[in-house]
């Protein structure tokens, strides 16, 4: 059981942090240097953990000093680089930023670990060197063979050599997380040791073990040979955990099988990759290019390398996958169409995604790592009461201070494995373009409802108003009466035709239209309109029109069509001065789709400019509603034709321009009168 101490006075930080990271392991958790000092002293502790936030490094480095190598794992504040990292003390082993606690602290505690563990061994070894001699690998052949040959006495040089390249490997260990340049520096040290020209490393996979890295090897075979889990090799290798020599002579058909598999494989020695009590891996070397034999020495070595390069492909497939794992969630994140934000337990901010700071208009690089009580009310009090009380908000609708931004909230404790609360989130949504939509659904309901209000109306006060009228032209041809008959023409008639013209305009606005659809040219339509809107236009006014000299058809209920621009002229009479001019042209914009313009343009009216979709609204002046309901049933008109009604101002001159789809046109000769070419 390996034992663990851990020297923080950071208990919610730190100490909580260390432990549900490594809770494999027994971590003993200290505040003062004095106590860590007498555990050492009385427990053969395996690894030490040291923050050097709340102890700094210069008042532990005497500490430091006086331990063993490579015991000791610290975390800093941040990330150290390589050279900083060569000045510390030789008892450290390595550091770990504060930020990549929860990534990386496991993987190099594992490491750490390791690396006692490959010390210890290679001591065994080198007492194992002074109590026997080293002796050559024969090549006897056999596949279970025992390693026995001649004394041989290796030189010293030689063996300070292979000394300083494990050391080397052993570093190279824990300075990456990069698979290649592992593979490549686990290679360029068994060639420091055996000087083989072949090698080849093969992993484990979910179709056999396939070569991942070679030095030598036929690039077709390295390519494409799949060894499976029960080839004769692999079996022999994952039973027995043993270096293996090709064998020279054959006593059963395993024998020739392994002979077979290690000549496609170009080698002469196999050594297991062992993790955990499984094979993980084999590799494989060829003959020395000196042709000398394998001494036992440099077999053993490379077989202890091997088992490490086992453990290290191991952390670095398992660091990459933690990884992918927290780009793959940081990815949803940021992706993600609500907006997110997340505390820990010490009440900072920990997440905040891309969508949340559209929202609500903040940095999310600026307020990561902040206190809570920075996010706008009542985002930091929901958070806090969630993660201390376990309240869950659901479907709950809040609104942002001081904006009053409407969010629909739902809230959530964040647990550790031991379902301890380690901090709380919220995911909401911008809630106001619902609430427009609810608004303008209300609106609508409303509208309706006086619709069909102002229907009833107008049919209820029609027909009386149809007998008034013809009573009033009885009295008025039984009495000659000059005054009664100027009273009549002045007064009564007038004011029964301006109510008779105002109900029709309020059947026309509150009740569904039913349109004829034709093809029509809506050249000859405006020629029409252009009629009508002459015959009624008063003397104070003047009326132009400049047709499109190209026939453009539409689909339309030509009387409509023509009621609708009528009413656009008559709004335009009622807001313009005497000698105002209006101006009738007809365009056509050949875009994707293409469509016809009309345009009724007209100088001098502030009102337009100011307020103009407010024009396009009903009932806004109740005392003159038979001016007020002229563009909106127009609006309604062109909108049941499939078009579109725009209001523009520009320079003093504002207009009315609607839009039709075009179904249809051909060429026509020009009207020098009537027809431009509108580009």
């Amino acid at each position: 059981m390996e034992i663990l101490a851990l020297l923080s006075n950071r208990d919610d930080l730190i100490i909580k942090n260390v432990k549900s990271v490594l809770g494999k392991y027994t971590v003993y958790p200290l505040k003062a240097l004095e106590e860590l000092e007498d555990l050492y002293s009385n427990i053969p502790l395996n690894l030490l953990i040291i923050d050097t936030v709340s102890h700094r490094l210069s008042s532990v480095k005497n500490f430091l000093n006086k331990l063993d190598e490579n015991i000791v794992v610290l975390i800093t504040t941040e990330k150290l680089d390589r050279f900083e990292k060569e000045e510390l003390p030789k008892s450290v082993y390595d550091t770990v930023s504060e930020a990549s606690l929860a990534e990386e602290l496991f993987v190099v505690v594992e490491r750490a670990l390791e690396w006692q563990k490959f010390g210890n061994e290679l001591r065994l070894l080198k007492q194992s060197q002074g109590a026997a001699s080293t002796g050559q690998m024969p090549a006897d052949g056999r596949v279970d063979t025992d390693f026995s040959s001649p004394p041989f006495d290796p030189d010293p040089g030689e063996k300070y050599g292979h000394k300083k390249v494990i050391v080397n490997f052993a570093k190279m260990l824990t300075a990456s997380f990069d698979m290649r340049k592992l593979f490549d520096h686990f290679m360029n040290s068994v060639i420091d040791i055996a000087h083989v020209g072949k090698m080849s490393v093969l992993l484990k996979d979910k179709d056999g073990f396939s070569v991942k890295t070679n030095c030598g090897l036929d690039p077709y075979i390295a390519d494409h040979l799949v060894l499976s889990r029960d080839s004769s090799l692999v079996s022999w290798l994952s039973k027995t955990g043993r270096i293996l020599q090709k064998p020279v002579t054959f006593t059963d058909s395993t024998a020739i099988n392994i002979r077979k598999e290690m000549d496609l494989l170009q080698c002469s020695v196999s050594f297991p990759m062992i993790y955990k009590a499984k094979l993980i891996g084999i590799f494989n070397i060829d003959s020395k290019i000196t042709d000398e034999p394998f001494y036992k020495e440099e077999l053993e070595i490379i077989y202890l390398l091997c088992n490490y390069l086992a453990a290290a492909v191991k952390d670095i497939d398992l660091y990459h996958k933690m990884w992918y794992q927290k780009e793959f969630t940081k990815n949803i994140i940021s992706s993600m169409g609500s907006g997110m934000v997340a505390i820990n337990s010490d009440e900072k901010i920990s997440i905040f995604n891309q969508q949340a700071s559209d929202i609500l208009g903040i940095d999310s690089s600026k307020i990561v790592g902040s206190d809570l009580r920075e996010l706008p009310s009542p985002l930091g009090d929901i958070l806090y009461e969630t993660m201390v009380t376990g309240m869950a908000y659901k479907r709950h609708e809040v609104s942002i201070n001081p904006s009053g931004l409407p969010l629909g909230i739902n809230s959530y404790r964040l647990l550790d494995e031991q379902q301890k609360p380690i901090g709380a989130g919220i995911l909401f949504t911008d809630l106001s373009d619902s609430k427009k939509l609810q608004a303008e659904q209300r609106r609508a309901e409303k509208l309706e409802a006086v619709n069909d209000l102002m229907g009833k109306i107008a049919h209820e006060i029609r027909n009386p108003l149809t007998s008034i009228h013809t009573y009033t032209q009885l009295i008025n041809e039984k009495h000659k009466d000059d005054d009664l008959h100027g009273f009549y023409i002045s007064t009564v008639s007038d004011s029964i035709n301006k109510l008779d013209s105002l109900i029709d305009k309020l059947v026309a606005f509150s009740s569904t239209q039913d349109y004829n659809f034709n093809k029509e040219d809506i050249n000859e339509v405006m020629r029409e309109a252009s009629n009508l809107i002459s015959g009624s236009l008063p003397e104070t006014h003047k009326f132009t029109k400049q047709l499109v000299d190209k026939v453009f058809f539409i689909n339309s209920d030509k009387k409509l069509l023509i009621k609708a621009i009528h009413y656009l002229v008559l709004s335009i009479i009622d807001r313009t001065p005497e000698g105002a001019s209006i101006n009738l042209t007809t365009g056509a914009k050949m875009s994707d789709p293409s469509v016809i313009e009309i345009t009724l343009s007209f100088a001098g009216d502030k009102v337009l400019e100011e307020g103009k979709q407010n024009l396009l609204k009903p009932l806004l002046d109740i005392q003159d509603l038979g001016v007020e309901l002229n563009i909106p049933i127009s609006h309604k008109i062109i909108d049941g034709h499939n078009g579109t009604l725009d209001i523009q101002s520009r320079e003093g001159i504002n207009s009315f321009v609607i839009r039709f789809p075009i179904i249809e046109s051909k060429d026509a000769p020009i009207s020098i009168e009537e027809g431009h070419v509108n580009d």
